[in-house]
């Protein structure tokens, strides 16, 4: 059925400002941390690999991985999102937290949050951090058991199981050169198998 106008204006118009507002909102707090620490205001907005003069395949499969986790917590918001509200309540809830911890290892790997971010100038060990996401992730299993069991649960522990080892090649000493590519693709395998898990669960929860 055809919409006038001013009807698709007022549905768009109060996302549209939402979104604007949190966008500008993000720029202003760029200018005021730009100005108080003298940082140049283009190191908030310019492509790295341009700001290096670097090669534009520098973190080729890094940036491909963020691509990955981006992909999955978008399908768990707008698989919840789809959901009706009161109906299979924890299903939908569970989804919503699925998104956020996605959202959190998104912006963990994107910003070196674990290793970089709070070691650095929180004075929080990396180990620490570790062991709060190991909790997050334990209070997750424990509190949506039965979506988990219900679900293809082996392809999120095959994730897991990548993303432990690419950890594990992170902190332990190896008998060999120190090499960032095995650990990286560790976690690149971790984060399809995520993807791929977490989509097949927020189609079948939606459904």
């Amino acid at each position: 059925m055809f919409r006038p106008i001013s009807v698709k204006i007022r549905t768009i118009a109060q996302v549209l400002l939402i979104t604007w507002l949190m966008t500008i909102l993000a720029l202003l707090v760029s200018i005021f941390i730009s100005t108080v620490r003298e940082i140049p205001l283009d190191t908030f907005t310019q492509d790295p690999n341009a700001k290096m003069g670097a090669p534009f395949y520098l973190g080729l499969f890094s940036n491909i991985s963020i691509i990955i986790w981006s992909a999955a917590l978008t399908v768990c918001f707008y698989a919840a999102s789809r959901m009706v509200k009161g109906v299979r309540r924890l299903d939908r809830e569970f989804l919503i937290v699925s998104g956020l911890i996605t959202l959190m290892m998104t912006l963990d790997d994107l910003y070196q949050v674990h290793e970089f971010v709070f070691p650095h100038y929180f004075s929080i060990s990396e180990n620490m951090v570790y062991l709060t996401y190991m909790n997050i992730y334990l209070i997750y299993f424990i509190r949506y058991r039965n979506q988990l069991l219900n679900s293809d649960f082996i392809a999120l522990a095959i994730a897991f199981f990548f993303l432990g080892l690419s950890t594990v090649i992170d902190l332990l000493p190896l008998p060999i050169e120190k090499d960032t590519f095995l650990e990286d693709a560790m976690k690149l395998l971790g984060a399809v198998s995520w993807l791929v898990y977490y989509v097949r669960t927020a189609d079948e929860l939606s459904a």
